[in-house]
C-alpha cells in the first residue's frame, strides 16, 4: 500500500519508545494518525494526532482508534505488566476490530525469540528458545500466542521480529528470514523505520521476518 494524501493509520502502544517515533516518521510523511494510549499521552501538543485512550481489552475502544484508518500498527509491549500477556490481549481485540470494520493491513511488533509458524528452526534456534523460555517464559509465549491470533486470520499482516532493542541513533535494518545469532541488539529508531517501510511493502505479507 503506497502513500496517499488521505492515508490513515492507527498506532497502538503509541506512547511507548518504539510507537512515539512510528508517530513521528509517519507525520513526517504527511500520513494522518491515530494514537491508542492507555495513560500517559506524549501527543497533547501534537494537533495532526488524534488520540484515543483505553485499554487494549476494550473491544468499543479498540473499534473507535482504528475507525477510518487504511492500516493498523502494534507496537504493544508486556514487558514491565504485571501479567505479561498485552502483545496477545492485544491481538485478540484488533484482528476481529478489523475484520469487523473491513480493514486488511496490520503490521505488529514482537520478539525475535518468538517461534512462528513459517519458521524452520536450528538447533541453535532451539537452545536459545529453551534457555529464552526459561529465562521469560510468559513473555515469550505471549509473542507465540499472537502470531498464532495473526496466522489464523484473514488479514494482511506483517510481523516483525526484534532483538534488544537499544538507544543508538541508526535507523539502518536488515529484515531475515533466520539469523544465526542467538543474541542480537537494534536501534530503537531503525525498528520503527521497519514499521513505517512497511506500509508501502508488499514482500512480507502474512510473514515474520527477523530484524536485524
Amino acid at each position: 500500500m503506497a502513500y496517499t494524501a488521505d492515508m490513515q493509520i492507527t498506532v497502538f502502544g503509541a506512547s511507548g519508545k518504539v510507537g512515539r517515533q512510528v508517530v513521528a516518521l509517519a507525520l513526517e510523511q504527511g500520513i494522518a494518525v491515530t494514537a491508542f494510549v492507555h495513560r500517559t499521552n506524549p501527543f497533547e501538543n501534537e494537533a495532526q494526532v488524534m488520540v484515543v485512550r483505553g485499554d487494549i481489552t476494550d473491544a468499543a475502544a479498540v473499534a473507535e482508534a482504528i475507525r477510518g484508518s487504511q492500516v493498523v500498527i502494534s507496537t504493544l509491549g508486556s514487558w514491565g505488566t504485571k501479567e505479561k500477556n498485552i502483545v496477545s490481549s492485544g491481538a485478540r481485540a484488533i484482528v476481529p476490530a478489523m475484520e469487523q470494520q473491513g480493514i486488511k493491513r496490520l503490521i505488529t511488533l514482537t520478539g525475535d525469540a518468538a517461534r512462528w509458524s513459517g519458521d524452520k528452526p536450528t538447533l541453535v534456534d532451539k537452545v536459545t528458545h529453551t534457555v529464552l523460555g526459561l529465562m521469560a517464559g510468559k513473555i515469550l509465549k505471549d509473542g507465540e500466542a499472537h502470531l498464532e491470533i495473526l496466522d489464523a486470520s484473514s488479514l494482511q499482516w506483517t510481523s516483525l521480529r526484534s532483538p534488544v532493542m537499544t538507544g543508538i541513533k541508526s535507523s539502518k535494518y536488515n529484515l531475515v528470514a533466520h539469523s544465526a545469532l542467538p543474541i542480537a541488539t537494534i536501534p530503537r529508531q531503525a525498528v520503527a523505520q521497519a514499521i513505517i517501510d512497511q506500509l508501502d511493502a508488499t514482500d512480507q505479507l502474512r510473514q515474520a521476518p527477523i530484524l536485524r
